[in-house]
């Protein structure tokens, strides 16, 4: 019996990369090098999660999955080979291979268009098959980003049959397209220039379900959990506008009467503006801030509540 015909949209995400943690230990050996309880991913689950150093500080965040061949971590792709050395020097004797899966190509999959505004003259998103592949496939790992958003990696072989996308190109602007989304959702991202800067904490992690406070010892785990027992956070992960401009550079300032008192984490271009997320002093974060040119940056409000002076809250930008 032939499956119904099902209509996507689909785009190529070549800005995201993926480890193989493989072997009987895989799921054992990751419980203590990550911040969420692994055990979870038994359930089909994808789990938020970051590695630290040993001083606590995130290394890179990562979205785990477990087929049955292997667990799955999608992270920024200029950090795979970084995270799989950093995890390689904890393997001893565990039964367990990390290893930077470059046969598989990263997309973005779903049943409505990302943006109708990406594409060019010329250029289609959608694509049409005739069944999307169960997610533990050995051709498909499906990972779950966020609320709304489905990513798939697969070999290029097999995700171009699955989506008819070429393989040789990806969508204009869905690298800002993509940052854009995380932002509004507040999301926080970790890139190479960002790497070992924050502990968890500061990413706001702990609000989004990405730390387990009960799993037991992991690397940094000490400090992650003294971070949150004491109170000791006095950075949290913000939303901000600018009206014009370019977007500012990961870890560029925002400045109070010349003091800086924020860090950018994530920033994205669109329609002539920027948004950005920024790790900010918690006294500061209802107060004018500017970037380093001068620009005055606009709080914007979060899809949840952050410890502070507005517990997130933030009025409408102009």
């Amino acid at each position: 019996m032939n499956e119904p015909t099902q209509y996507i949209h689909a785009a190529l995400l070549p800005f995201l990369g993926v480890l193989r943690i493989q072997g009987e230990d895989a799921a054992k050996f990751l419980q203590g090098q990550v911040t969420h309880d692994t055990r979870l991913l038994a359930d089909g689950r994808t789990l938020l999660t970051a590695c630290n150093t040993p001083q606590g500080r995130v290394i890179a965040l990562m979205r785990l999955r477990q087929t049955e061949d292997a667990i799955y971590a999608l992270l920024p792709a200029d950090l795979v080979d970084r995270v799989a050395g950093h995890f390689r020097r904890f393997v001893l004797r565990a039964k367990v291979t990390v290893q930077v899966a470059a046969d598989l190509q990263v997309a973005w999959v779903g049943g409505q268009p990302f943006s109708e505004t990406l594409a060019p003259d010329g250029y289609d998103a959608t694509r049409t098959m005739s069944a999307i592949p169960e997610a533990g496939s050995a051709q498909l790992v499906s990972v779950d980003y966020s609320a709304d958003r489905q990513v798939v990696a697969a070999p290029g072989a097999a995700l171009r049959a699955m989506t008819g996308l070429s393989l040789s190109k990806s969508l204009p602007g869905i690298e800002d397209e993509w940052w854009t989304a995380d932002i509004a959702a507040g999301l926080p991202q970790v890139f190479r220039p960002t790497s070992e800067s924050f502990v968890p904490q500061m990413l706001n992690l702990d609000l989004l379900d990405g730390i387990s406070f009960d799993k037991g010892c992991y690397t940094g785990q000490e400090i992650v959990a003294r971070t949150q027992h004491l109170g000791r956070i006095k950075r949290r992960t913000f939303r901000y506008r600018l009206a014009d401009g370019p977007a500012p550079a990961t870890l560029d300032g925002l400045y109070r009467d010349g003091t800086k008192v924020a860090e950018v984490l994530v920033a994205a271009s669109r329609h002539g503006a920027a948004e950005f997320l920024a790790v900010t002093n918690l006294d500061a974060c209802d107060e004018p801030l500017t970037t380093g040119d001068g620009r005055p940056a606009h709080r914007l409000a979060l899809p949840y509540a952050v410890d502070g002076p507005a517990s997130g809250r933030a009025p409408a930008a102009p």
